[in-house]
């Protein structure tokens, strides 16, 4: 009897997949995309971003689907976005806009610097449960229960987060960087790069500070930390997106070109550790 010829097919082994190949990826597949651009950041795709992908892939006229990606969860409310951008909204009833308002005429009237980041800090916290009360009640409103925040236990002090303490040394980098700026009397310090880099230079320190507590809260058993954490999460991805951005541009353009590519190359560094919290 002839024996039987060896086929490719025979040949096939199945393989355990740990890592993909940009030939996995479709580049016309919004999801594919999306899982790429993750991979790349040495992160997994956060659900708004699915979501997002998801939306595009639908549009196309993929099938794509998911309880996950199809529930239409509770959304932070606009206005959020006037506690961390560098050019918020201003308006006096604005939750957050008005707020910041009454904090710095508070610290002028008390003679302290309203810019400092430790009075930064101090504000966050006092208007931490307010703000969550706000955006309790807009939750409530459209039938969502985030959480009791009466329970929220307070978090550690952020010098107690080894993380923290890196950060806060690079922004001192920022400000040294900063003061000698002015010293000089340097052109570049009047763009807006080196606003947008001053300003979020400042947010990412508060943030960051932000999302290890709320890292802290879901490790204690805290609800709240799970409803704010993927929204701190986009705020911290778009304030690293900002700052390295301004970076580059001011060190192609202008003087101390050292020491903003010296800020850059340890704020890459961090920004691992950052997108991991």
């Amino acid at each position: 009897m002839a024996k039987k010829k060896k086929s490719k097919k025979d040949e096939f082994k199945v393989e355990i997949v740990d890592k993909f190949d940009d030939e996995d990826f479709f580049d016309d597949c919004p999801v594919c995309q999306a899982m790429k651009f993750a991979q790349e950041k040495g992160r997994m795709p956060t659900i708004s971003e699915l979501r997002e992908a998801h939306k595009k892939a639908k549009e196309k006229g993929a099938i794509v689907g998911g309880e996950l990606l199809e529930k239409n969860d509770f959304q932070m409310p606009r206005w959020m976005e006037c506690t961390w951008r560098r050019v918020p909204c201003g308006k006096d009833d604005c939750p957050i806009c008005g707020r910041i308002k009454r904090d710095r005429q508070r610290h002028i009237e008390r003679g302290e610097d309203p810019n400092d980041i430790k009075n930064t800090i101090e504000d966050v916290g006092q208007s931490f449960k307010e703000a969550l009360e706000i955006i309790k009640k807009d939750a409530e409103s459209k039938g969502f229960d985030i959480t009791n925040i009466k329970n929220i236990q307070e978090p550690p002090k952020p010098q107690e987060f080894p993380l923290y303490n890196k950060i806060e040394e690079w922004n001192k980098s920022v400000r040294t960087l900063e003061n000698m700026t002015k010293a000089l009397g340097e052109f570049w310090l009047h763009t807006e790069e080196a606003a947008d880099l001053f300003w979020y230079a400042h947010i990412l320190l508060a943030r960051t500070y932000r999302q290890l507590c709320n890292q802290w809260h879901i490790r204690n058993g805290d609800d709240y930390g799970k409803f704010d954490h993927q929204y701190t999460g986009y705020v911290l991805n778009e304030c690293l997106e900002i700052l390295k951005k301004s970076l580059k541009e001011l060190a192609s353009n202008y003087s101390q070109r050292q020491e903003l590519n010296s800020i850059y190359s340890n704020l890459l560094k961090l920004e691992k550790q950052i997108t991991k919290i």
